[in-house]
């Protein structure tokens, strides 16, 4: 649909190398795009691409098991596991609850924001007539909620610099899609029993979500602050630093979204936002990345193993050796393949290392990013990062299940042996 004439204006066609790049980027919400959406997309093709962002953000399983619960379709055990692998839950007795709870709040959530910013970036004389403030509230909306970090101005949110209100909203919006599904239903839950004033207690797992995501992000916003204030961002006002620090760092975790050029930062800044892209957003979110809840565990793994500890704890509670496999498996497979993409990569671009792995960790944490080089990339280099994309958004635990086998292979004991490591 990109790539038909109808959804681009007259005279400036996309390749279709452009328009598939575009696509993955939209339904991975990544926000790298090798053309400006502004000028290169029309209406039509600015609302394809908000319609791939919001499939993107919630993910095509829900919404597919939302048509089911629509229309009266029994939702069979198979259809469960799916919707559970898809949305990274260990049961599947709470799936069908979890697609009816998380769309109504995302849809209450983005309906209010969007009366609130369209209202007010018209109010503010950001755009000339009612109808575009709308709908630039309606894309940036969906495209915050989504962590998509595509804009239909060109500047990303750069002409937002400075505006505290405006900043403060979009900070929720971002915060809203990266911290997880579940927690949004807990804290849906919550209000629920104060209101009818009975106890509600939130699990583990959304405290774990919530005190991970905020700790990054409150993390990020001191390094960037304490490393940039003499720098980057000395020429601003201190409320404008602790402003821009909040909100960068917050981006960094999968919006891809700017209120200054990244370009700006230094390299000790640049390598911080690369580890924050790698690490991403919280599981079962609209972000990419190895995820919050791989780092823990991977950290907990190095803990106990340096205490001759045979229990990762978490809270005082043991976490299941196979999840702390998996988790190990993850973070490996995920440095493996930012490794061989940016090396591939190199083979084919003049740019610098700094650039290249900026670039690919943008791409698999599906934040976007970038420090200006995707227009001038090459083919080779975009179906590189349209795979990288594709696999930060899916997750390195659904694609290792694609080679799995049907056969049970663990039936069958092997002898064991030792290995010297290290």
């Amino acid at each position: 649909f990109l790539w038909l004439p109808l959804a681009q204006p007259h005279g400036n066609p996309l390749s279709f190398i452009d328009a598939l790049f575009v696509s993955v980027s939209g339904v991975s919400t990544t926000g790298l795009s090798t053309v400006t959406v502004a000028t290169r997309l029309n209406r039509l093709g600015q609302l394809v691409l908000l319609v791939l962002i919001q499939f993107g953000g919630i993910g095509l399983i829900m919404l597919i098991g939302f048509f089911w619960l629509t229309t009266g379709k029994t939702i069979t055990l198979s259809e469960r596991k799916l919707i559970a692998t898809d949305q990274n839950q260990i049961r599947t007795s709470q799936v069908v609850r979890l697609i009816r709870d998380v769309l109504y709040i995302l849809f209450i959530i983005e309906s209010i924001a969007f009366l609130i910013m369209g209202s007010y970036l018209y109010l503010n004389g950001y755009f000339p007539t009612l109808e575009e403030s709308f709908f630039q509230a309606f894309f940036l909306t969906i495209s915050l909620t989504a962590n998509a970090g595509f804009d239909i101005t060109g500047d990303s949110l750069m002409r937002y610099a400075g505006d505290i209100p405006f900043q403060l909203l979009a900070m929720f919006l971002m915060f809203v899609g990266a911290v997880g599904f579940w927690p949004l239903v807990e804290v849906k839950d919550f209000i629920q029993a104060k209101v009818k004033r009975k106890p509600f207690q939130f699990s583990l797992f959304a405290k774990l979500l919530v005190t991970m995501h905020v700790a990054l992000w409150l993390f990020g916003a001191l390094i960037i602050y304490g490393i940039e204030a003499g720098g980057a961002l000395a020429h601003h006002s201190a409320i404008d630093q602790i402003m821009t620090s909040l909100f960068m760092s917050l981006t960094t975790r999968n919006a891809g979204f700017s209120t200054m050029m990244v370009s700006e930062f230094s390299s000790p800044t640049l390598m911080m936002m690369t580890a924050l892209m790698f690490i991403g957003s919280s599981p079962n979110s609209a972000g990419g990345g190895i995820r919050t809840s791989t780092l823990l565990l991977v950290i907990g793994a190095l803990i106990a193993f340096s205490q001759n500890r045979k229990q990762v704890l978490v809270q005082k509670r043991a976490i299941k050796p196979a999840t702390v496999y998996k988790s190990l498996l993850v973070f490996i497979v995920a440095t493996a393949l930012i490794i061989v993409a940016s090396f591939t990569m190199m083979l084919f671009e003049p740019f610098g290392f700094t650039e290249i792995i900026f670039e690919v960790t943008s791409a698999f944490g599906t934040t976007g990013l970038s420090l200006g080089i995707t227009p001038y990339l090459s083919g080779a280099s975009k179906v590189v990062l349209i795979m990288v994309m594709f696999i930060g958004r899916i997750g390195i635990v659904a694609l290792l299940l694609i080679f799995a086998t049907r056969d049970d292979t663990n039936r069958i004991r092997y002898p064991e042996i030792d290995m010297i490591v290290g």
